[in-house]
């Protein structure tokens, strides 16, 4: 027994039931010429317009524009946050996550939070903030390369705002050490485990610390993983956080602390630091105790 449902679906024409076809398929069946379409394509035609024979054609113009707003997918509004909200939500996760109360500084924290604030609430003030480098130029569509002291925050900052921007599509990112990442490799053991680590590893916004600490992988032989890393992660054009601390003996130096980065995996990485990065130096010594 037919439903009611069915019955809707259906339109008798010289005694045929005829399928009642929708606006998206009378419109691609009407673009195709007639003598490329089925008896059975002209008959649903036919049905389409004995269904709707009061419409006029700019009415139907207009249903089918319709369907296509309806339907289109609506894109997601882009994430915003001033520069005040941002800081004062800094402020309010800093004890929780790093279980310690934020200390402010004037002239040594807050200088090396300005450009960070600065740059994930997309305000200008980051282009003129003191401790944002001029060896590359500087840009929002750039990663970030953090160079300071041992123990002056630069990871703690970034822990921050981790948590702060965890599960916001286009601006929340995960961290990992650099020596993690080398635990991850080395217990690789079949190709599927290599292509899932390829796609953590070199796809989305991600956070690496410690970066030049990292040994050698032993793994497929011995293997400078981030040499392999930070190149795939350029080729993908995939944004790219980096902590690393200033070169022995070179304290203070940013130059010095990005000719390291070149020394430790090639000469491609050192010239596409400058295009991938903008250069943030950490002031202050320690403040571990």
């Amino acid at each position: 027994m037919e439903t009611q449902k069915a019955r809707e679906d259906l339109l008798k024409i010289d005694n045929v039931l005829i399928p009642i076809i929708g606006i998206h398929k009378y419109n691609e069946l009407k673009s195709f010429s007639s003598d490329k379409l089925t008896e059975d394509q002209k008959s649903q035609i036919a049905a389409y317009e004995s269904k709707n024979v009061e419409a006029t054609e700019e009415q139907i113009a207009f249903r089918a524009k319709w369907v296509q707003i309806v339907h289109r997918s609506k894109s997601k509004p882009k994430f915003s946050i001033t520069a005040r909200k941002l800081y004062n939500l800094f402020k309010a996760n800093f004890q929780k996550i790093c279980e310690r109360p934020f200390i402010k500084i004037e002239g040594v924290t807050i200088k090396n939070l300005e450009p960070l604030i600065y740059y994930f609430s997309k305000d200008e003030r980051f282009f003129q903030c003191e401790n944002l480098s001029r060896i590359s130029e500087p840009s929002f569509d750039k990663g970030l390369l953090i160079i300071g002291n041992y123990g002056n925050g630069k990871t703690s900052a970034m822990k921050v705002f981790e948590h702060i921007f965890k599960g916001i599509s286009g601006v929340g990112f995960r961290s990992f050490s650099a020596n993690e990442a080398v635990t991850m490799f080395e217990k690789l053991s079949s190709d599927v485990d290599r292509d899932n680590f390829e796609k953590i590893m070199w796809r989305g916004i991600i956070n690496f610390d410690d970066l030049k600490t990292e040994r050698i992988a032993s793994n497929y032989g011995k293997v400078n993983i981030f040499k392999e890393i930070l190149e795939e992660r350029y080729r993908l054009k995939s944004k790219t956080f980096l902590i690393c601390n200033f070169k022995e003996g070179y304290e203070d130096d940013l130059q010095a602390a990005i000719d390291e980065i070149g020394e430790k995996y090639g000469g491609r990485v050192w010239d596409r630091i400058y295009e991938m990065f903008n250069i943030i130096e950490f002031k202050g010594k320690s403040f571990r105790k």
